[in-house]
């Protein structure tokens, strides 16, 4: 006999939220990108969407949460290029 044969398997609700974050991301910097593309400026999209990003964190985070976001950004990308 089978183990387990009428158990449903719920999604995880980290993996989803994982999930979703992880597509919003993606989806957000391609839009970025490709505006970044469109006005010839990669600074001044960066620049706004740092802003963006900072401002809008601090409030929800606190500073050294936010600080500690950008300097894992900062990280990732520099392991990147290695």
């Amino acid at each position: 006999m089978k183990k387990n044969q009428n158990i449903i398997n719920f999604p995880n609700p980290i993996e989803t939220k994982k999930f979703r974050y992880a597509k919003i991301r993606d989806d957000i910097e391609k839009i970025l990108f490709n505006y970044a593309l469109k006005e010839k400026d990669l600074w001044a999209v960066a620049l706004a969407a740092g802003r963006f990003a900072s401002m809008n964190l601090e409030r929800i985070d606190g500073t050294e949460k936010t600080l500690d976001f950008f300097k894992n950004c900062i990280e990732t990308e520099r392991n990147k290029k290695i």
